[in-house]
């Protein structure tokens, strides 16, 4: 098999998965213990701009999540390797929502930020995928 042809079955395989992946900003967390949404300060996010998010937690009832302890770690799945950065949330904004600075992404591809919730003795995750 050619190098060329070789190429094409990967970019096909790694685009029809991608195809099917969840590109939304509101899920559902893993356990279903809470919803979760993000909004990006950069709009559209960009390659090599650093930027913050805000976190929008709820719980399972609809009730926003007023002391949660919020990680995120990120990475691109088809490459292996992890954010640039090490966002930290950074502030509480009350009702809910969370500041998340630091965010960079510095290739163009398909990324995956996972966001790890604890509150009280709960805990969840939901993860997020952006193309860029």
């Amino acid at each position: 098999m050619t190098l060329l042809i070789r190429i094409f079955i990967t970019f096909m395989l790694c685009t029809s998965v991608f195809a099917e992946t969840d590109l939304s900003s509101s899920k559902l967390s893993d356990k279903k213990h809470f919803q979760v949404s993000y909004t990006s300060k950069l709009d559209p996010i960009e390659i090599n701009n650093l930027h913050a998010w805000i976190i929008y937690i709820k719980d399972a009832n609809g009730k926003a999540v007023h002391a949660a302890e919020v990680t995120v770690i990120g990475g691109m799945p088809e490459h292996n390797h992890g954010l640039p950065t090490k966002p930290q949330v950074t502030k509480n904004l009350g009702d809910g929502c969370y500041l998340l600075e630091g965010m960079k992404f510095h290739m163009l591809g398909w990324w995956a930020v996972t966001v790890s919730i604890m509150n009280e003795n709960t805990t969840d995750t939901v993860t997020f995928n952006l193309k860029l």
